[in-house]
């Protein structure tokens, strides 16, 4: 009712502004009768009369100019949203939900959203650091970085690419431990695991090995598992991008290097493929683009 009401103000307005029924019902494109019937209505709903009908003329009544006053507002504030729309389309502005995991919301993505920030000054950016899988829609977050293929149907997912996992320990661990030739041996040593990575899978040519890791260290980041194997507490699985400097400073070495550790994917999701604000297509577009991921991730 109230939605009806308020296209029948902007008629009234749009009638005040013809001076006739018949210039107004040219001008929005309606038969004269409907336009007449509606204004008619519009009376009866608010209880008085707004205009003065002649032969020739249409004349406002007090209440019919005082109710026009608010009718016109109306019409400018739907004017001044619509420019607000066209100045987003047009530079894209406005708050961005994003949510990562923690290991890569703290490296790659802050990294990259420094440089997205440096084009787009004028998106505001909210960026949630957890390895907890949030739900985009209720939690009310516009895009998300997931590791696996999204598995929700009502989601849109862009693949980034594909990066290499390592099993890492310090140099100091590893010389204080029985030397490891096959992954059979993992169960001899002290092990940190993510605890969305539980189960590791190697392979060397023809010859597979997956180990289910016992609960004696399990933690929900990267970044701290890390920590810990710097720290000599044992072995970990890490994504490379969290351990090439690592690795080239020799702080942690390559464990059971000759096994070829599954990896994992990268994916970009979002609620919906239409009508996406422009601050969101171009920050989609932008990490898509991006050579921060690609580095990594192929």
């Amino acid at each position: 009712m109230m939605f009806r009401q308020l296209q029948d103000m902007a008629l009234f307005a749009l009638v005040s502004e013809c001076g006739s029924f018949t210039a107004a019902a040219k001008r929005a494109g309606l038969p004269k009768s409907s336009v007449s019937q509606r204004i008619s209505q519009l009376e009866k709903s608010l209880g008085l009369r707004l205009l003065n009908r002649t032969t020739r003329r249409l004349h406002l009544t007090f209440a019919g100019e005082r109710y026009l006053v608010h009718c016109q507002e109306m019409l400018q504030a739907s004017e001044r949203a619509g420019q607000v729309i066209e100045r987003l389309r047009e530079n894209p502005s406005g708050r961005l939900r994003v949510t990562s995991p923690a290991g890569l919301g703290a490296t790659l993505l802050a990294k990259l959203n420094a440089a997205f920030q440096q084009s787009y000054p004028d998106v505001m950016l909210e960026v949630l650091v957890s390895d907890d899988l949030r739900d985009l829609i209720q939690d009310g977050f516009d895009i998300a970085l997931r590791t696996g293929q999204p598995q929700d149907s009502s989601l849109i997912g862009r693949r980034i690419g594909y990066c290499e996992r390592f099993l890492v320990a310090s140099p100091e661990y590893l010389a204080h431990h029985q030397p490891l030739e096959h992954p059979a041996q993992l169960a001899e040593h002290r092990c940190i695991a993510h605890h969305a990575w539980t189960e590791w899978g190697l392979k060397q040519g023809e010859d597979y090995h997956r180990w289910l890791l016992p609960p004696t260290h399990i933690t929900d980041n990267l970044l701290y598992a890390r920590e810990c194997a710097l720290n000599h507490a044992g072995i970990t699985l890490l994504p490379r991008f969290l351990t090439e400097e690592t690795l080239a400073a020799g702080k942690l070495v390559q464990v059971l290097p000759q096994w070829e550790v599954e990896g994992n994917e990268l994916w970009l999701v979002y609620p919906g493929r239409k009508l996406n604000t422009p601050a969101l297509a171009c920050f989609i577009e932008f990490t898509m683009q991006s050579t921060i991921f690609r580095e990594f991730y192929r």
